[in-house]
């Protein structure tokens, strides 16, 4: 009998090898670059989805002594405008401006209301001024000493005169709008905020 001639072992092919290589490296790969960015601080993008300005570190109505019914799930959102002495015209304009915010939510306009806070009782000619061109606005007081201790971490420039915040339905201040940025910024965000929310 005739010993059979034993082929030889056929060559390893490194197929297998390379696969798993490329599965570690799609796995791994980006898991690696996306913490050397951040340690580096490279390629993070800087833009934030809100067009206004965030409030942090956070403020809520107590801190600002504001006297506002109902809050808490259900209550609406609220357009204030503060001012930690008399309404001037900066506070006018900023009345106006949360008055066309509401009015452009459409349907979703039910959902939110706009007051003003003042540091000082308005006099009568301006309360009266109040009544007959913003008969749905709410006017309430605002403790100034306790407004302005509220915002000591703050941009100093939102301590005085005129400003313009969206408050939640829990109480608290969420967003603030700059006097001399456009009103559709606050507008985007709350639209989107109102999207999205289940508390207001």
């Amino acid at each position: 009998m005739h010993d059979r001639e034993q082929s030889p072992p056929p060559e390893r092919k490194p197929h297998g090898q390379l696969k798993l290589l490329a599965i570690f490296a799609v796995v791994l790969g980006p898991i690696f670059l996306a913490g050397l960015m951040a340690k580096l601080g490279v390629g993070i993008p800087d833009s934030q989805t809100n067009r206004s300005d965030l409030i942090e570190p956070a403020i809520v109505i107590d801190d600002w002594q504001l006297a506002l019914e109902p809050v808490g799930y259900g209550s609406p959102w609220r357009l204030v405008v503060t001012a930690t002495g008399e309404c001037g015209q900066t506070c006018l304009k900023l009345l106006n401006e949360a008055r066309q915010i509401n009015v452009a939510l459409g349907r979703e306009a039910g959902r939110v209301e706009h007051l003003v806070a003042l540091g000082e009782p308005a006099p009568d000619a301006l309360r009266e001024r109040l009544d007959r061109e913003y008969p749905r606005m709410q006017q309430t007081e605002l403790d100034a000493d306790a407004y302005r201790r509220s915002l000591t971490s703050h941009p100093p420039e939102w301590r005085e005169g005129a400003q313009l915040w969206l408050i939640d339905p829990l109480g608290r201040v969420v967003l603030h709008q700059a006097v001399d940025e456009p009103g559709k910024q606050l507008l985007d965000d709350l639209k989107h905020l109102l999207k999205v929310s289940k508390v207001g």
